[in-house]
């Protein structure tokens, strides 16, 4: 499970020693946004007029996102990346009719260092 906070760090610390200390929790490792590769996942339900489906692919096409469903009346699609992405991406398409979101929210691996990092 990941959880995203901003605060103070005496906040924090005592965030990261409550959720360590739950039964089921095997292990709490903090991760700044720098040190990670955070993504989320969205789909976007659009009910858009057919006039403006070449609009709305170009725009697929842009945010690299998949279509994963259509119907006669909607297009479903699969949108990847950082929160600001998905924000964007959800925030045009409102101009497309859109009807559903679906999102994972943040999910994040810490990232792995050079060996230019790892040696200075």
């Amino acid at each position: 499970m990941t959880f995203t906070m901003l605060s103070e760090y005496e906040r924090f610390d005592q965030v990261i020693k409550t959720i360590d200390g739950l039964i089921d929790v095997r292990n709490v490792e903090p991760l700044e946004m720098r040190d990670a590769a955070v993504r989320e996942l969205a789909l976007v339900k659009l009910s858009g007029e057919p006039a403006t489906k070449p609009e709305i692919m170009h725009y697929i096409d842009t945010f690299r996102g998949n279509i994963v469903d259509v119907s006669p009346s909607t297009l479903t699609v699969e949108i990847s990346g950082d929160p600001d992405k998905i924000n964007a991406f959800i925030k045009l398409a409102k101009n497309f009719g859109l009807s559903e979101v679906a999102r994972t929210g943040a999910v994040a691996l810490s990232r792995e260092m050079s060996s230019a990092e790892a040696s200075a």
